[in-house]
Formats: C-alpha cells, structure tokens, sequence
C-alpha cells in the first residue's frame, strides 16, 4: 500500500512536470516527499490529501482492496492465457477507471494491457507498447520486471528474436521483484527464454533455461508444460541436425499430449515432426504429419498458416503442382478468415506465384519485401530459401550471373550457419 502511494504521486507529479520542491512546497519537506515516493514511509491521511490536492486529484482507498482483487484475477488469467476470464476481468477494470486512476495500480494495469492486446489485438499493442516507452523513467522494480517479461513478447510477436530474448534475460534480473505466483513467474520465465533463444538460434542458452524449466514442470506434474519444453528441445536439436534427439522428444511431447488430450499440443508435436522428415528428406512421411497437423488444427478451432504452408512447400518440392495448388487455395480461403502474421503471409505471396505463375514482380517481392524483413529480424534459415528461389527465379529466366551471384550467396549464410551450429551441437551433446 506505500508503494502504491508513492507511485501514485510520483506518476501525476511527473505527468505535471512539477518538481518535488514544487511539491512538497508548504506541506513536507523535499526528503520526506522522496521517501514517499520511493515507499520508504507511509505518510498520514492529511499529507496524502495535501499533495493529491495539489496535484489536482482525489485519493481515495476504500475501493481498493477490491480493485486489488479485480487485478490479481486479471493478472492470474493473463499468465495462463485463459482468454475469456481475461477479457471479463479486463472489462471489470476498464469500466472502474476512474476509481483506479489514483491508484498505485495504474502503471501494472497499463504495462499488463500490453500483454492482453498481444493476445487481443496486435496493431493496438504496438500503440500499447510505444506510450509505455514514454514513461518508462516512471518504472519501478517491480513495474520494470513485468515491462521487460511483455516487451519480450511484443518482440517474440513480431518475430524479433533477439530483441525478445534480450528482454527476457534482462527481465530475469528482476525476477524476485514479481508479485504473485513466484515459482510458476520464475520457471515460464526460463520457458521463454529458452523459446526465444531457441528462435533466435542460440542453442546452448536454449538447452540451458529449457531444461531448467522442464526439470521443475516434470518434478511438479505439470504434463502440458513439460510437453511444451520437449517439443522446443526437439526443435533446437532439429535445427543443429541432432534429428535422433529431436525425433525423442518430439514422440515424447506427443505422448504427453495424447495422454492430456490435448489437440493443440499434439498438432504441435506432429507438425514438429513432419518438419523433421521435411528435413531428412523424406516427403512421404512428412505430409502423412503435415496433413495429421492440419486435421487437428481443423478439430481444435486452431486457425494457423503452417501446417498448410508446409503441405504447399511439400507437395511443390515433389514436382506435385496439382496436389500444391490445392492447399494453396486452401491457405487463400484462410486469409479471409484469420489474422496472418506477415512472415507466413510473405511465403504465401511467394508460392501463389510459383504454382500459379510467376509475374515480373517477383523479383521485387523478394529483393524490396521479404529479404528487408528478414534481415531486419536476422532470420537467417528463411533468408537462404528465399535467396535460391530467387536465383532459381534468375536461372529460369537466363540470367546465369544474377542466379550464380544469389546461390553463392545463399551458400555462405549457409556455411556460416552450419558451422556455428556444429560448435554449439559439441557443446549441447555433452550436455545430454
């Protein structure tokens, strides 16, 4: 409740631009205002009325164990992505602003808003995210930690790996500052920022937090969580050609699903392993997963790109051009439908017009597009592909030169890669 106090003066004080002398001028003293402000005492009714007044706002605490309770629902349901308990508590609170707007919960509730329109909707979030940045001076621990947790999912979002992984490790640091369920807070932290780490192709971080999460979800049976830490680890094997190690977990976290019944974990599982046959070049396989993926996406009210992306990508590299376009026209019917992120978007574009028909503009959606995107979000792995269907683009069209210039290209990214993936896979193997 001090901190809360403290917060509140401070937020409006700044927001004035007033000054602590200016402030604390005729009521206290400018060190006494400080420790307010910094929760270091908690000053009577009177003093908290003198300064409010001055500020221009009413103080008032009766409505505010409920309104701590409202938040803590919130807050709880936030964490475990149980959208309509979310958006019911998030109603009950944005229809009682006005009794929050003095309150020390103002900047939680606002830094919180930004993981709920990740959720809700991600153009509003971009708004969220950047009037959080204005105030970000006003952040105190406790505030900073939560800021940091969403930042990195804002950047997780949009596909920035590294910018994501980056907040989540700096969130760490003020871990022991989060208010409510410290143990679940500390070991979904380290979840994602395996995740992250994993994304952005830092694979011994990954295996690190990763594993840490998992040892603590196996000890405390919580099944779907641990199936969620053994499809990442499969996924950070995959991408070091570990397909052994990644295939066990993969079967494991499919498993676990099965056991659970839970549908989307198990699309998860079957398309992770798909895209390890995909890998293995093994198409047959691959689609058998890719095409179980799609029937549960279908059966779990799921509303995603990739599984059909990867029936596309598939049937294409099979020479399959009919089988191709008809799961290109499905993934055109789903536009109409969902939200697209940009990157799946992208290879869309691109593949209608490898099946369909490539127009003159190809060249352009690539080189003034998709490449820009991908290199301002360091992914690599996509960056390769695009770059020798570009030169196969090139190729086709006679233009031996450009072509041999995009596959040497591509060729060195890929080298470059495969060589740093060879390092980090010595180091994870002895891990094991």
């Amino acid at each position: 409740m001090i901190q809360h106090i403290g917060n509140t003066i401070k937020y409006y004080r700044l927001k004035l631009n007033m000054t602590q002398s200016e402030l604390a001028k005729g009521i206290i003293s400018v060190s006494y205002l400080s420790k307010i402000e910094n929760g270091y005492v908690e000053p009577s009714r009177e003093i908290v009325e003198l300064l409010c007044k001055k500020l221009n706002i009413i103080w008032s605490d009766k409505e505010d164990k409920q309104i701590f309770e409202w938040c803590n629902k919130w807050f709880k349901a936030l964490f475990h992505k149980n959208i309509q308990e979310t958006c019911t508590h998030f109603k009950q609170i944005e229809d009682n602003m006005s009794l929050i707007a003095n309150n020390g919960l103002l900047n939680l509730i606002e830094i919180h808003k930004l993981r709920y329109l990740l959720l809700k909707d991600k153009n509003k979030a971009k708004e969220q995210y950047n009037k959080l940045k204005e105030i970000l001076n006003l952040f105190n621990e406790r505030e900073m930690y939560y800021w940091l947790k969403f930042s990195g999912y804002y950047y997780l979002t949009n596909f920035f790996y590294l910018k994501s992984l980056n907040n989540f490790l700096a969130a760490e640091n003020y871990l022991e500052h989060s208010f409510y369920m410290e143990f679940e807070e500390k070991y979904h932290l380290h979840y994602m920022i395996g995740l992250s780490a994993s994304f952005a192709k830092k694979s011994h971080l990954a295996f690190e937090y990763t594993r840490k999460a998992l040892d603590h979800y196996q000890k405390d049976y919580k099944l779907k969580e641990a199936a969620k830490c053994h499809i990442l680890l499969g996924y950070t094997f995959l991408q070091m050609n570990g397909f052994k190690q990644a295939l066990k977990n993969y079967q494991t976290a499919k498993k676990i699903a099965n056991h659970i019944n839970n549908k989307k974990l198990l699309m998860k599982s079957v398309q992770r392993i798909g895209d390890l046959y995909s890998k293995l070049n093994k198409p047959q396989e691959a689609l058998e997963y890719y095409l179980k993926s799609y029937e549960l996406q279908a059966s779990s009210n799921t509303k995603t790109l990739v599984p059909i992306l990867s029936l596309i990508k598939e049937h294409y590299k099979k020479h399959d051009i009919a089988k191709a376009k008809k799961w290109l026209e499905k993934g055109i019917e789903l536009l109409a439908e969902a939200q697209v992120e940009t990157i799946y978007l992208y290879e869309l574009k691109v593949y209608e017009q490898l099946i369909k028909g490539i127009k003159l503009s190809f060249d352009k959606l690539i080189l003034h597009e998709i490449i820009p995107f991908l290199d301002e979000r360091k992914l690599y792995d996509k960056k390769i592909i695009m770059l020798q269907l570009l030169a196969d683009y090139y190729f086709d069209n006679r233009k031996y030169k450009l072509a041999a210039s995009y596959y040497n290209y591509a060729l060195q990214i890929k080298n470059k890669l495969e060589m740093d993936r060879d390092n980090i896979y010595e180091i994870v193997s002895h891990m094991e």
